[in-house]
C-alpha cells in the first residue's frame, strides 16, 4: 500500500507542477471556477473523515487538494489555451478552427465576456473573461493563428 501512496505522491507532484508552469504563461485570467472550490471541500471532507495513517497519505491529499483549486484557474496563455475546470487541459492554439466572443453586460458590474473557443475535433471550450470585447479580441489577436475567425455574437 505504501508503494502505490508514494506512486501517486509523485503521480500528483508532477501533475501539479505541469499546472503551474502552464498557469505561469496565462496573459489574460479568466474567471476562476468556483466549482473546483466545491469539488475540493467535499474532497476533502470524504477523505479527512478516516483515519489518517502515514505521511505519504498525507501527502498525497494536499497535493491532490491542491492540484484540485488550482484547475479552477485558466485564460489566455502566452504559447497555449489554458482550459479552467476539474479536468482541465492546454490546447495548442494551432488546434483552434473558431472563437465566439458574447459580451455580457450584468448590472453594476464589470463588462464580461463569454468566450467559445471550438477546436478542430469539434470540442468547445467555454470561458469567462473580465474585459471588454475589444480587449480581449485584441489580446487573441496576439496569439492565435491570424486565419482563425473571431466571431462576436450577442446573446
Amino acid at each position: 500500500m505504501t508503494g502505490l501512496l508514494i506512486f501517486l505522491d509523485v503521480m500528483f507532484i508532477a501533475v501539479f507542477i505541469f499546472n503551474l508552469y502552464w498557469q505561469a504563461q496565462i496573459i489574460v485570467p479568466a474567471k476562476y471556477k468556483i466549482s473546483c472550490v466545491i469539488l475540493a471541500t467535499i474532497f476533502a471532507m470524504w477523505v479527512w473523515a478516516g483515519p489518517i495513517s502515514s505521511w505519504s497519505y498525507i501527502i498525497m491529499v494536499a497535493s491532490f487538494l491542491t492540484i484540485t483549486l488550482m484547475q479552477g484557474t485558466g485564460g489566455i496563455g502566452s504559447k497555449r489555451l489554458v482550459t479552467n475546470g476539474f479536468f482541465a487541459t492546454v490546447i495548442n492554439y494551432q488546434r483552434i478552427s473558431h472563437v465566439t466572443l458574447i459580451p455580457v453586460q450584468i448590472l453594476n458590474s464589470s463588462p464580461q465576456v463569454i468566450s467559445v473557443f471550438t477546436t478542430s475535433n469539434r470540442q468547445n471550450i467555454q470561458m469567462t473573461f473580465n474585459r471588454s470585447v475589444d480587449e480581449l479580441k485584441k489580446e487573441l489577436r496576439r496569439v492565435i493563428p491570424k486565419n482563425i475567425e473571431i466571431e462576436i455574437s450577442q446573446l
